[in-house]
């Protein structure tokens, strides 16, 4: 699904748009011209999916030269082993990402996830270790584009957000949707605190396109998100969760 010129839509689960496997987050694809770039990879189960739709729209596996892991949930993290053998592109995460999908399922909590129903029992996650480890505000080149990464936790503790400024779009993965809504989760990561200061950090930045990790994408949003959440967490409210 193109969105933008240089964004697509190359995957989404059930909390999306069903393009690929249901327990997908959104996947996106960014060409810079010399250089493209996924950002997150799904849980492993959709990947040939993925790949068809980049081929639908015209590019190759190889095509592809970053894969970025916004955190370390599987939906998100899962299909990084196989995406990175198919593409031969690099890794990209945080240094608690890494410290986290380096070990595996047992440093992720999926045998609690798989007996609660939320992934399937026999749902197995290959353990990854990227190629860059980037922190708060660093950036690198795409192509014609530049990408910079920010430290957005409060979803999960080891969570980063993806800015191109040239683009005005930001990838927020979990940390807001449509509505101004948020994920609440009952697990040891999760931090309001944390998320009320990462999303108001992100409202700081120039943004036409914002790019959630479920629901829908939201082009010509212009920041109008991010700030109905921040009217509510000035109001002593908490934004509705999608969970």
């Amino acid at each position: 699904m193109r969105l933008t010129e240089q964004v697509y839509l190359v995957g989404s689960g059930a909390l999306g748009c069903n393009e690929t496997d249901a327990y997908d987050c959104n996947i996106y694809f960014i060409d810079g011209g010399s250089e493209r770039m996924l950002i997150d990879c799904g849980s492993g189960m959709g990947v040939e999916a993925i790949l068809s739709n980049l081929k639908r729209l015209g590019y190759q596996a190889t095509d592809i030269n970053w894969i970025v892991v916004t955190h370390n949930h599987a939906d998100h993290s899962g299909g990084a082993h196989e995406l990175r053998l198919r593409t031969e592109a690099k890794l990209i995460c945080s240094q608690r990402t890494a410290s986290i999908v380096q070990i595996g399922e047992s440093a992720m909590g999926l045998k609690a996830a798989k007996e609660q129903g939320i992934y399937p029992k026999d749902y197995q996650f290959i353990p990854i270790t990227p190629d860059l480890i980037v922190r708060d505000g660093e950036q690198i080149r795409l192509g014609e584009l530049s990408i910079q990464f920010l430290e957005t936790p409060g979803h999960s503790f080891d969570q980063i957000s993806v800015y191109c400024p040239e683009l005005e779009a930001l990838f927020c993965s979990d940390v807001i949707f449509a509505g101004g809504k948020i994920a609440i989760q009952q697990a040891a990561d999760f931090s309001l605190v944390e998320l009320e200061q990462s999303i108001r950090k992100m409202s700081k930045l120039q943004i036409t396109d914002l790019y959630p990790g479920h629901w829908e994408p939201l082009p010509a949003d212009r920041g109008a998100t991010l700030h109905q959440a921040i009217k509510q967490f000035d109001a002593g409210i908490i934004p509705e969760s999608i969970v």
